[in-house]
């Protein structure tokens, strides 16, 4: 377990769920965010995304889900210990569950930070804690886009960091769950690199924007 600074915050992390220069990414992102929007952070591991998002913004409500119950404690130890619980709640839970638990537009934007290993694709960790953060084991991105198009409903936003050999995948499942990709930015790990990963925007009307590339 390790600590880091956040901004103002201290923020502890576990071994699988660590702050990650995708999460930072994501979180910015998303950005501007209004007074008095919702957020939902679909596995936010140890809550790094809610944390930064009531750093930089004056959202009003943000909720992270995590299935992992280790990650779910150490988020909400993230938020109580930085005096954040009046902006942030920590849900432990699968959030193919949510269909039920929150009626359809319920936040204004959906994040998510997902598991980029296709079930049954590759090795996967036998740490349960850590194969859950990098394969699908609790739900694959159809299913991540269905509860994401669920929770935003017909006016709220989609964003998600994903790795650009899956581009192609993303695209369709949106296309499948109503959703019409918004901003594309890619993200590249080097001058004249190919880029590995993506950050996408979607919502239920507009056109597609590709936005300059990030270069780390």
């Amino acid at each position: 377990m390790g600590v880091e600074r956040v901004g103002p915050y201290r923020f502890i992390q576990g071994e699988s769920q660590r702050v990650t220069t995708d999460s930072l990414l994501l979180a910015d992102f998303v950005l501007p965010l209004m007074e008095g929007e919702s957020v939902v952070d679909l596995g936010t591991g140890a809550g790094i995304i809610p944390v930064v998002l009531a750093w930089k913004t004056c959202a009003g409500r943000i909720v992270g889900v995590e299935v992992d119950g280790a990650a779910a404690e150490t988020a909400r130890k993230n938020v109580e210990g930085n005096a954040l619980s009046g902006r942030i709640t920590v849900l432990e839970g699968d959030y193919r569950g949510l269909f039920k638990k929150f009626p359809e537009g319920s936040f204004s934007v959906v994040v998510s930070n997902p598991p980029y290993m296709r079930a049954g694709s590759g090795r996967v960790s036998p740490k349960g804690a850590r194969a859950g953060a990098r394969s699908e084991v609790h739900g694959g991105l159809r299913d991540l886009v269905a509860v994401s198009r669920h929770l935003a409903g017909r006016t709220g936003r989609v964003c998600y960091v994903f790795p650009v050999r899956r581009l192609a995948e993303m695209l369709s499942e949106l296309d499948c769950a109503g959703l019409k990709a918004r901003r594309l930015k890619f993200v590249h790990t080097g001058p004249g690199r190919e880029a590995k990963l993506f950050l996408i925007e979607a919502g239920t009307t507009g056109s597609l924007r590709v936005e300059e590339p990030a270069v780390l």
